[in-house]
């Protein structure tokens, strides 16, 4: 993406006094919702993981379930449901070297392009997750009983990655609204 739509981007998320829009409320929203879930995921994972080795080393019995709740739920929420803050702080790969040097005529160009690349892959992966999720919702997958994994059904762990992109789409959205052409002579 270009720097001028993150730049757009990092302003709605910084607390200014100016009064936003409804789509910057929106996009702050979104993505503080986004980075509050991607932090708590995290700081779940390290309690887990120090609880695991004082459990191991120190009483003798390993927790057992730490593992299927780490890779089940805690680093799935973290991946699919951080997405849209990722996103929204420009935490992606850019070629800002060759792109700084185009000329402003072949960056917007790229910029429609990469913006709807990202709409195709991001609605792909929205889809994708929306039929495991209905899957594994029809099908009552579930791990079975007295086993070590964490007793939750796989469809809830197989909602992050459709509603992580979903998410994502809205601020993706967002940012191509904001740069089309009618919002800039608005402004």
């Amino acid at each position: 993406m270009s720097s001028e739509a993150s730049t757009m981007s990092r302003e709605v998320l910084s607390e200014s006094p100016r009064p936003r829009g409804v789509l910057d409320r929106i996009y702050a929203g979104v993505a503080k919702g986004s980075q509050y879930v991607a932090f708590a995921a995290l700081l779940v994972m390290m309690f887990v993981m120090v609880a695991e080795v004082l459990m191991r080393y120190f009483v003798g019995e390993p927790l057992g379930w730490n593992i299927s709740l780490i890779e089940k739920i805690l680093l799935p929420g973290l991946v699919f449901l951080g997405l849209p803050w990722a996103y929204s702080v420009g935490a992606h790969v850019a070629a800002e070297l060759v792109y700084d040097r185009l000329p402003s005529g072949v960056q917007r160009v790229l910029d429609w392009a990469a913006r709807v690349l990202l709409v195709v892959c991001v609605v792909a992966l929205a889809y994708a997750g929306m039929l495991a999720a209905a899957e594994a919702f029809a099908l009552g997958s579930a791990p079975p009983p007295l086993s070590s994994q964490v007793p939750v059904d796989t469809w809830i762990w197989r909602s992050f990655l459709p509603v992580g992109a979903a998410l994502m789409l809205v601020l993706v959205l967002i940012d191509v609204a904001r740069s089309s052409p009618t919002s800039r002579s608005e402004s």
